[in-house]
């Protein structure tokens, strides 16, 4: 192919070096670009074959070429790629990519699109768009030319966050298989609760005085006493976990953050006055109790912690509450809700105790479940202050802002990356912590703040909509009916196989088993394998088994309906 093309390229000493040239050398051609050669002038090939020949690539990877150009070892990259792989090439460079689409070898494109993509500068959300939606476990790159050298920040970016999707995505499988059975068993209870909630999107664009969100770090400590005498003149929304401390202090929120599925939690709500005025917001995967614990007003949304056609079946019965993206912590939702909840960006949003580290011995705010466990545990042979939690596997120390040595760890620190991504480009937020990891926010003082604001600004932040149309109790009992009857007839398949009376004889045994579980990934969606079964059988035998056990939650559910 490059023989053919060779008479119409060679470089002369009167060409454009901006334009790509071939140049012949005495092991084949190499190419001149701005006055350098892309590739040896001896040996073209000799170094990426080296490179090749010397790769090991597991199964499932992404591997990242940078600056193709001839696209030298692609034939001997693809001999070796697993079929679980795939290769994404980038080229930011436009004359070098124009001639790289121009010299793609002709005889490996079909592979294109296949097994190799495409991507230019312009195309970095269409490419992340493209990892998210598979399931790679390794990303491995290779400079394919000198050209590399041209983008090598931008392409050592691509590699970086390559590796974060990746690793975030097994992040939230372990998460899924080590809880994904829980949100699932959350979300059935949680249904029973959908006719009494209120509709969380009625509020939202409705508060119209200053947010302030906060989490249970240690900065909460000095915020609360500056907050006692005017804590009117915001709208507070916290973490569960920061809910007693303010409590203690006189001071109540406006509405609670409720995420945590486990009985755990049910400690932060210790406390919390009969019929508050204050509005628990909870995720639909989260604990059931919490409510007849708050015995207040309560709203629902739901994470989407797992891309699940199910969800497609609770908005058909008009079910689904606002669905907000995944973020991990609790105090990122919060947040993200807080943004929701404001009348338009003109109103400030105010964070405390978000801090994604901690002092030595010291992981939450005083008067938090969990400091309150400690004092109760304190003896003369056990300390008041949690050492171990500073020195276990994964932790780190950093500098704060104000110059405090604390403490963080990996899953912290993804956090406040999150944080970073998610709200850094959000108008009016303001960073009011005394301590904590850096963040990209505009720091304030809250005392200038609230020295700043109107002195009648006590009203009420917002009035709960009452005159939302609630979700009908008959909406949930079809919606329950319809999964019980999908779930026998599913029990009844595996039972009898062919010689079931739902037996279909149109299409086969498994593909009436699998149209029926399309729709209803909360069957499978915690096995370690979900993404990929690689024994059907297997897969089938521990479907069954959960079948039993989602039929006693939906009839649990139904009789409480």
């Amino acid at each position: 192919m490059i023989q053919n093309i060779i008479g119409s390229q060679l470089a002369t000493e009167n060409q454009n070096f901006e334009t790509p040239s071939l140049v012949e050398t005495r092991q084949g051609v190499s190419v001149l670009y701005k006055d350098h050669f892309l590739y040896s002038k001896y040996d073209p090939s000799k170094a990426i074959l080296n490179i090749i020949s010397n790769l090991s690539i597991p199964e499932y990877s992404i591997i990242l070429i940078f600056s193709p150009v001839l696209w030298l070892g692609l034939k001997e990259l693809l001999a070796k790629l697993p079929a679980t792989s795939s290769i994404a090439v980038f080229e930011y460079e436009k004359p070098l990519f124009d001639f790289a689409q121009e010299n793609f070898p002709n005889e490996l494109k079909d592979h294109l699109n296949n097994k190799i993509q495409i991507f230019n500068k312009s195309d970095i959300k269409k490419y992340f768009a493209f990892i998210q939606k598979q399931h790679f476990r390794k990303c491995l790159k290779i400079d394919f030319s000198a050209a590399s050298a041209l983008y090598k920040d931008d392409y050592n970016e691509i590699l970086s966050l390559t590796q974060r999707v990746i690793d975030q995505f097994w992040k939230n499988r372990l998460t899924l298989i080590k809880f994904g059975r829980l949100y699932s068993k959350n979300i059935f209870k949680n249904l029973t609760l959908l006719s009494d909630a209120i509709p969380l999107a009625s509020l939202y664009k409705s508060v119209t005085k200053p947010i302030l969100v906060l989490g249970a770090g240690e900065s909460l400590n000095t915020t609360i006493l500056e907050l006692k005498k005017n804590f009117s003149k915001f709208f507070i929304i916290c973490v569960d976990a920061a809910a007693a401390p303010l409590l203690d202090n006189g001071i109540t929120p406006d509405a609670i953050i409720a995420v945590e599925g486990q009985q755990v939690i049910e400690k932060s709500y210790i406390g919390t006055p009969a019929n508050s005025k204050c509005l628990l917001i909870m995720d639909l995967v989260s604990r059931n109790h919490i409510p007849y614990i708050t015995k207040g007003k309560y709203s629902f949304f739901v994470s989407n912690y797992a891309d699940m056609n199910f969800f497609e079946l609770l908005k058909n019965y008009n079910l689904l509450p606002p669905v907000i993206k995944p973020l991990g912590s609790v105090g990122l939702v919060s947040m993200e809700i807080a943004l929701k909840l404001r009348k338009d960006i003109n109103i400030p949003v105010l964070f405390s105790g978000l801090d994604f580290s901690y002092s030595i011995g010291i992981t939450h705010a005083k008067g938090t479940a969990s400091h309150k466990a400690l004092l109760s545990s304190t003896s003369k042979l056990k300390s008041v202050f949690n050492i171990s939690s500073a020195f276990s596997t994964g932790t780190s120390s950093i500098i704060c802002a104000n110059g405090k040595k604390m403490i963080t760890s990996k899953a912290l620190e993804s956090y406040a990356l999150l944080f970073n991504e998610n709200f850094e480009d959000e108008q009016n937020i303001f960073d009011i912590r005394t301590s904590g990891i850096n963040l990209t926010s505009a720091k304030a003082d809250l005392d200038h703040f609230i020295e700043s604001l109107p002195a009648n600004l006590n009203s009420n932040s917002y009035e709960l909509n009452l005159n939302y149309q609630a979700i009908p109790k008959s909406n949930i009992t079809s919606f329950l009916q319809n999964e019980k009857q999908a779930l026998e007839e599913l029990k009844d398949l595996f039972t009898y196989a062919d010689n079931s009376a739902l037996r279909k004889k149109d299409i086969s045994l498994n593909e009436q088993i699998d149209s029926i579980l399309t729709n209803r990934e909360y069957l499978f969606i915690h096995f370690p394998d979900a993404v990929g079964p690689t024994n059907p059988q297997s897969y089938y035998n521990r479907i069954r088994i959960e079948l039993d056990f989602f039929l006693k939650e939906i009839n649990v559910a139904l009789s409480l309906n």
